[in-house]
């Protein structure tokens, strides 16, 4: 595939911002790497709990690394988790862990990491989730008295290995982040063979949320240079990927797109844990709430429609900050769509087009099939303001993110 070179460094506000860097996990990447995962795990544990996605359990890999563990020592403690992660998920998990659990090894999508990681900060003291969970639970302050947990991503989207937040929902009802720095996985494996087994819809729908997450980092009004630098790069790494993973005819080629997108995913998982995010998934977290749209799928759908409000809004601002943000969505546009001698708003244009394109060929194209009508639109505007939207490069008013959802349901 022929690259294009693009300008990498943004245009800079007047003046750097103080910005801080979380903890990262150490970081493994490598094609066949999980053959290597009982062996590591046996020299890091002596009662691990492995939490893994339905898929992963299933699988011939899974039931592999189960009796590998099982010859070094006793058999491990299993659970299987499928859907959306909940606080009784977690909760279950918690209270019927065998003791003596010294580490967590969770292997599967961001559900699966999701539950790891709450179970990881629960288990010394078998507290319920929602003594912690934002929002909605008790509010009481949680001290990070968590046992060190490993993740194995086996889909290129969520970046939940490399946050410090686990995001549980109850359907109706809400989606909310259990969240400390304790709860930073110790190190994270990144193996592009997973993503061989992945269902097709499953791997859309997870790397468009990687790509969401990578442009909303970049523009944020959070951003710090070194998150600006990763999501360049991710989005470098994902442009083109999915097409290639999909048309490989021979496995170098398709482990080579799958590495790319594996890679883009962690990437933005770190932009967003350090930048934030921004509208989409300011209207994201809730649609998940109200409607059963898979999560990458919401993204997909409010990308285009968001970006384009969020341009066209930041075309009529004279601040420096505006400038910034409008820069880096033309180049992006030069990047999506292949031509670096596009002009800024010639680019931007071709940002939108090339985000409609996307979601035609990937996402779900509308969200009304996973029941996003007018009722669940009002709650969603209703419940949409705190959280991911906090860091959109400008506030949007509600009849704008309403035409976004209309836009994303195909009214």
């Amino acid at each position: 595939m022929n690259h294009t070179t693009f300008d990498p460094i943004p245009a800079l506000p007047p003046l750097l911002m103080p910005f801080e860097m979380a903890a990262l996990p150490k970081i493994r990447f490598g094609i066949g790497l999980r053959d290597q995962l009982a062996a590591r795990i046996g020299e890091i544990s002596r009662k691990p709990l492995l939490i893994l996605s339905r898929s992963v359990k299933n699988s011939a890999f899974g039931a592999r690394l189960i009796d590998d563990l099982a010859k070094m020592g006793e058999t491990p403690s299993v659970f299987t988790v499928s859907g959306e992660p909940s606080p009784e998920t977690v909760d279950e998990i918690v209270q019927t862990a065998p003791a003596g659990i010294d580490r967590i090894i969770g292997i599967g999508g961001g559900s699966a990491l999701d539950v790891a990681k709450a179970v990881a900060g629960l288990l010394p003291r078998r507290d319920s989730v929602m003594d912690y969970l934002e929002g909605v639970g008790a509010g009481k302050p949680y001290h990070g008295e968590a046992l060190p947990w490993l993740a194995v991503p086996t889909t290129a989207g969520t970046g939940s290995e490399t946050t410090k937040n686990a995001v549980l929902s109850r359907p109706g009802q809400f989606k909310k982040s259990f969240r400390h720095e304790a709860l930073v996985a110790k190190e994270v494996w990144l193996d592009p063979r997973f993503l061989d087994t992945v269902p097709p819809e499953t791997l859309h729908a997870t790397a468009l949320d990687a790509l969401t997450q990578l442009l909303e980092s970049y523009v944020t009004c959070k951003a710090n240079p070194f998150t600006d630098a990763l999501a360049w790069h991710g989005m470098q790494l994902w442009h083109g990927a999915l097409d290639a993973f999909k048309q490989a005819t021979d496995g170098k080629a398709r482990m080579d797109a799958g590495g790319r997108l594996m890679l883009a995913a962690t990437l933005s998982g770190i932009t967003l844990a350090n930048a934030g995010l921004g509208a989409v998934h300011g209207l994201a977290g809730p649609l998940g709430a109200f409607t059963h749209a898979p999560h990458g799928m919401a993204c997909a759908a409010l990308l285009a429609p968001i970006t384009a409000a969020n341009i066209h809004a930041l075309e009529r601002d004279t601040s420096p900050e505006a400038a910034t943000a409008l820069h880096k969505y033309a180049q992006v546009g030069r990047l999506l769509s292949g031509d670096a001698r596009l002009p800024d708003d010639a680019a931007r244009e071709a940002l939108i087009t090339a985000l409609i394109r996307l979601n035609e060929a990937y996402g779900p194209g509308s969200l009304r099939r996973y029941g996003l009508d007018e009722t669940a639109m009002e709650r969603i505007i209703a419940n949409c303001r705190a959280g991911s939207m906090l860091g959109n490069p400008l506030v949007l008013p509600d009849e704008t993110l309403r035409a976004a959802l209309e836009a994303a349901a195909g009214v």
